[in-house]
């Protein structure tokens, strides 16, 4: 019958089920004690005596085992599973001491058997919240049948007259299953319900971090363009007034030439410098924006100075990408855009960009004029060896489809390793 359960070592521990199990441990120690005091005081038979003594002992070694930190470190995911086996186990064992008790009866056993279902109906508890139904109903089973089992023994068979008597333990089993499914049915809301609110943690925080990065790359396209309205404007006017002056500057004065070359060099290389500035300061898309962002920020860019409608759906948040994978995407869709662009004469354009077990897939339809697929060559036109190129370095799928007057679609899907 042990061998029934089985289960699932990978899941790690509740958290505080261990806790609970050692206050169970002493309680249910306690609980035996009080009974054994109980038994003594009314010089009750020694076989029940005995079997109470045998439930101290268990409940005793219960909670050495679950005092001592060593074993949890040494047997790990095995640890919860090992106690509650031997525990069960050890249970039924001292359920089958009445058997040995002299003059005993059914009913005597029946009310033997209820008072510890305070006792077992804890660890079923446990059992239901950590694994799965089909552990409940085998802990069930397990303890439940050897009772029935103890049971017929002791009404030496099974009659109309005993019947009743004999589906007790039935009526305990029901009630034992119900309880499991309904604390499973718990327990697996709330891992449900534990596991939407860490996803919703992780894109939260995404989102944070995307509202970071765009309003840095805001403040920094602001700072570049109040750099290139003053400064850069300044010192190219005060290049140009110094090249005129320096050509109708007097040319027999070499000092002034001089000083004039000096300070129009000088303003050339604060120039250049702040060009540099400049390019460096603007926002990179997908430095600043991420491929989601820096995706929408591209398409919105084009449409508005092509001319045509846009319906982007794209997975928000986007899962984690190695840069050269984002690079990629976001330089396939500037090139298919630009082509949309230049020949396509589109009224609308789509764009989606989703992630489906480990495949990431970009697609762009555009209503254009389309072209004839077998008549342009990679190194012709829209730059297609380009693009096939760029899918090739990370692996991915590049797939081109069009017809005259059907308009253009363009899929680049890559899978994850």
């Amino acid at each position: 019958m042990t061998s029934g359960i089985i289960f699932n070592m990978e899941r790690p521990t509740e958290p505080g089920l261990l806790k609970l199990f050692r206050y169970f441990a002493i309680i249910g120690a306690l609980y035996f004690f009080a009974r054994w005091v109980y038994e003594t005081s009314i010089a009750d038979n020694q076989m029940i005596i005995s079997q109470t003594v045998f439930f101290i002992l268990v409940h005793a070694f219960l909670l050495v085992y679950l005092l001592i930190p060593w074993l949890e470190h040494q047997l790990k995911h095995y640890y919860l599973p090992i106690i509650l086996v031997v525990y069960t186990v050890a249970m039924v064992v001292g359920s089958t001491l009445y058997l040995y008790v002299p003059n005993r009866t059914i009913i005597d056993f029946i009310t033997n058997s209820y008072s510890l279902v305070p006792i077992l109906i804890v660890p079923l508890v446990f059992i239901a919240w950590q694994y799965d139904r089909k552990h409940v109903l085998t802990y069930t089973i397990f303890t439940n049948v050897s009772d029935i089992a103890i049971a017929v023994v002791i009404a030496q068979g099974i009659s109309l007259e005993n019947l009743p008597i004999l589906s007790m333990p039935i009526i305990r089993g029901f009630a034992f299953v119900m309880v499991g499914f309904v604390v499973n049915q718990l327990s697996d809301s709330s891992r449900r319900q534990k596991h939407r609110l860490l996803l919703a943690n992780v894109q939260l925080s995404q989102y944070s971090n995307t509202l970071e990065h765009l309003a840095i790359s805001r403040e920094r396209n602001r700072l570049a363009r109040e750099l290139h309205d003053t400064t850069a404007h300044t010192l190219s006017g005060i290049s140009v007034n110094l090249e005129a002056l320096k050509t109708i500057a007097p040319g027999d004065n070499p000092e002034m030439q001089e000083m004039i070359s000096t300070t129009l060099e000088t303003a050339r290389h604060g120039l250049s410098e702040t060009r540099r500035a400049l390019k460096d300061l603007r926002a990179q898309p997908l430095e600043d924006l991420g491929l989601e962002l820096a995706l929408r920020q591209l398409i919105d860019s084009v449409a508005e100075r092509a001319g045509f409608k846009t319906n982007v759906n794209v997975d928000s948040p986007l899962p984690y990408l190695a840069p050269n994978v984002e690079q990629v995407f976001y330089r396939v869709a500037q090139e298919t855009l630009e082509n949309v662009s230049r020949h396509a004469n589109a009224y609308m354009v789509m764009a989606e960009l989703h992630e489906e077990d480990g495949k990431l897939t970009m697609l762009i339809q555009d209503d254009g004029r389309g072209f004839n697929i077998n008549d342009v060559k990679d190194e012709g036109h829209f730059g297609l060896k380009g693009m096939r190129e760029r899918a090739l370095t990370i692996g991915a799928e590049l797939t081109i489809e069009s017809q005259p007057g059907r308009g253009t679609s363009v899929r680049l899907s890559w899978e994850r390793f």
